[in-house]
């Protein structure tokens, strides 16, 4: 934690506790810290100030005036758009994966067990492309645009070719590279835009994964036509109370879990996996040109110095070695956790409203873009909330909201409330839809910057969350009950809501403490 000390002289001439001598203006100013139980002064050199002057002089100006005047602010700034489609493309592939499950599913002839292994394939490529896209990026000394644009250009491939592998291994082979390119993407889109635009990249932050949030909402819809027609459609509606029942009187449960792997017609799903890959093309193309022709000057700074001009730029706390690893490790805890919630719910929603519910695939179709809608949503309003509060309050409102939205889905999923399902289902959305951005923009501004390396490590907790996840709920869900889905997606979110009071409860503990050894 630390106080600013040089800015306040003309505060201390009022206090009457000092006098003002003219050579303090010359002074540069200092920060006190407080490092466990060693305090330290640090010399800032002033340029805290300098910096304020000159980002305010910037938000004055307006985008549109700057990008009238200032080639390089121009040039960044359509690469950040740039960044914006390929996250929308990425949310596209994530979104539709969720209602076309139950159709691959019948493309491999596979069980919901064998099948959960297509999302850890994803997810371990995720974990791999993850790291090797972060490496990458923070070798290059060159336009790292180019990593962006090649890991949209990949993907585009990647996803023409998944309806078409009708072989079990094949279909997991695919998907892990779906993963790879996938978290490549996710990586340098992430580095990238806070590369360019540092601490002051809040709002740009918030709204590519505004971006990724609309293209997950769209695709669920572009889907759902193409899927195949449901073999053995049960009775029930979305808010029917019709008993559903098999030929010999019994539940239904077991055989829908078997006989969803049967249609009355032809699985369409390589039209909208066909859009899916031009999309990624759109995203790539434009990168690549943008990168070919760049005109901003190249990196020439050492790792070390470049580090040490972004800590002065954006008067970040100056952390010990021991401190920032563990503050990383506990955030790498929380995205874990917070990843496994998200693709947990985004890919199991439509089998669970299917399976448990019985409703039809169309209209867990439909749930799934509720999800998505109410994630927009959320993404939306992030990009003015950063401003309004700070980054670890509202993500400490965010996760107490998300408990209490998945309270409401085991509820109502247990009592067979389907009002009460739809309104969870909203809240969820709504409740994950900031979480993960905020993460990065906290660590940006307030622990270290967020280089390839660090968004690598978030990106390797939030696969290896997402990566466990679908293991233990398709083994649970499909031997047991698919009422699993909800008591997992109920404790994790307990677990991460804890995890993050306890940590939140500690900032907000050490403040106080601070503040009044300061006064005194």
């Amino acid at each position: 934690m630390t106080v600013e000390m040089g800015p306040a002289t003309q505060d201390i001439n009022q206090s009457g506790n000092s006098q003002h001598d003219p050579s303090d203006e010359k002074t540069p100013f200092t920060k006190e810290e407080v490092i466990g139980n060693d305090t330290q002064i640090v010399k800032n050199g002033g340029r805290g100030c300098e910096n304020s002057v000159s980002s305010t002089k910037d938000e004055q100006m307006g985008i549109l005036t700057q990008l009238k005047n200032d080639s390089v602010y121009k040039e960044k700034f359509f690469i950040y758009l740039g960044i914006f489609w390929s996250f929308f493309v990425l949310g596209w592939t994530i979104g539709q994966f969720g209602p076309s499950f139950l159709d691959l599913r019948i493309i491999t002839k596979s069980p919901l067990r064998k099948a959960s292994g297509f999302m850890t394939g994803h997810s371990v490529g995720y974990l791999v492309g993850s790291i090797i896209s972060g490496i990458v990026f923070d070798k290059m000394s060159g336009e790292r645009t180019y990593c962006v644009s090649i890991s949209a250009l990949a993907m585009g491939v990647v996803v023409a070719i998944i309806p078409w592998c009708s072989i079990y291994e094949l279909m997991v082979g695919i998907h892990v590279l779906k993963g790879i390119v996938g978290g490549g993407l996710d990586t340098t889109g992430n580095a990238l835009l806070l590369r360019l635009w540092g601490a002051n990249g809040k709002s740009f932050m918030q709204s590519i994964h505004f971006a990724f949030a609309i293209g997950g909402t769209v695709s669920p819809f572009v889907t759902a036509p193409f899927l195949a027609p449901d073999g053995n459609p049960p009775t029930e509606g979305a808010t029917g109370n019709t008993s559903v029942t098999n030929s010999s009187g019994g539940s239904n449960l077991t055989q829908w879990d078997s006989s969803d792997l049967t249609s009355t017609g032809e699985s369409m799903l390589y039209v909208p996996f066909s859009i899916a890959s031009f999309l990624s093309l759109t995203a790539s193309i434009p990168l690549f040109v943008m990168a070919c022709t760049s005109k901003r000057p190249p990196d020439t700074k050492s790792k070390d110095s470049e580090d040490e001009d972004l800590d002065k730029e954006r008067n970040i706390q100056k952390l010990s070695l021991g401190m920032k690893v563990l503050v990383l490790v506990m955030l790498m805890v929380f995205l874990g956790l917070y990843c496994a919630l998200e693709d947990g719910f985004n890919n199991f929603l439509a089998t669970f409203c299917v399976n448990e519910l019985k409703w039809t695939k169309y209209v867990a179709s439909v749930a799934t873009a509720l999800y998505w809608a109410s994630f927009t949503g959320g993404r939306f309003l992030g990009i003015f909330l950063a401003h309004v509060f700070k980054a670890i309050k509202l993500i400490f409102i965010l996760c107490t909201m998300l408990f209490i939205g998945f309270l409401g889905f085991f509820l109502t999923s247990h009592f067979k409330l389907y009002e009460g399902i739809w309104i969870s289902t909203g809240l969820v959305g709504s409740s994950m839809s900031m979480i993960f951005p905020l993460i990065f923009s906290w660590t940006e501004e307030s622990i270290l910057p967020v280089t390839g390396l660090v968004s690598s490590l978030f990106l390797i907790a939030a696969s290896a969350g997402s990566m466990v996840n679908p293991i233990v709920l398709g083994y649970l869900m499909d031997q047991s009950t698919s009422m699993w889905f909800s008591y997992i997606m109920l404790v994790f979110s307990l677990t991460a809501w804890v995890r993050h009071a306890f940590f939140f409860s500690v900032q907000v503990l050490l403040n106080i403490v601070l503040k009044n050894v300061f006064e005194c």
